[in-house]
């Protein structure tokens, strides 16, 4: 059986997806401090209490969460994990009052974005574009977000060695 909760995380299990992320081509990810300091993840455990996959979720403002990235351990893939984590990340921020912002290039979570009635754009410009009020703050949070010393250096790393060619959507939902 599998626990979904909402929980910090430790070391070890921050030390583990920092390396199983660093493996995949399309999540650029958080570094370990990132991990331990984050408030917001969404976690699934075994019976025994063994992490099998996280979501990582973050407010970037008052208004906005960004759940930013869901990983599962490979024994555990195509049974439902991922879904749960990000139903459960998505549930939370609606009930936090939160618009929610996403991006991934992973056909199950923009399915999932789809299900869940994200507004889906194909580019960060027409994102922007349809959200006027909020471009200074879109653009202000992916500049640091991606100024990040660990995530120029993965990015880099992974432009080299990740090739992909998966398109990345951007989800919104405005919260109700």
């Amino acid at each position: 059986m599998v626990r979904i909760l909402k929980r910090r995380i430790t070391s070890a299990e921050a030390s583990l997806l920092v390396s199983e992320i660093k493996k995949t081509p399309n999540i650029i990810g958080y570094s370990f401090q990132e991990w331990i300091r984050a408030n917001n993840i969404i976690v699934a455990e075994e019976e025994e209490g063994s992490l099998i996959g996280a979501c990582l979720n973050y407010d970037f403002h008052k208004e906005w969460r960004k759940i930013a990235a869901l990983y599962v351990l490979r024994d555990f893939r195509g049974v439902g994990v991922g879904r749960k984590l990000f139903y459960e990340s998505f549930d939370d921020a609606q009930n936090n009052r939160r618009n929610i912002y996403t991006i991934s290039a992973n056909p199950s979570v923009i399915k999932m974005m789809d299900e869940l009635k994200l507004r889906g754009f194909n580019s960060f410009a027409s994102l922007v574009c349809k959200f006027p009020s909020y471009r200074s703050l879109f653009c202000k949070h992916t500049i640091q977000w991606i100024t990040n010393s660990y995530r120029l250096q993965e990015l880099a790393r992974k432009s080299i060695f990740c090739r992909t060619d998966e398109r990345f959507i951007y989800g919104i939902k405005i919260a109700e």
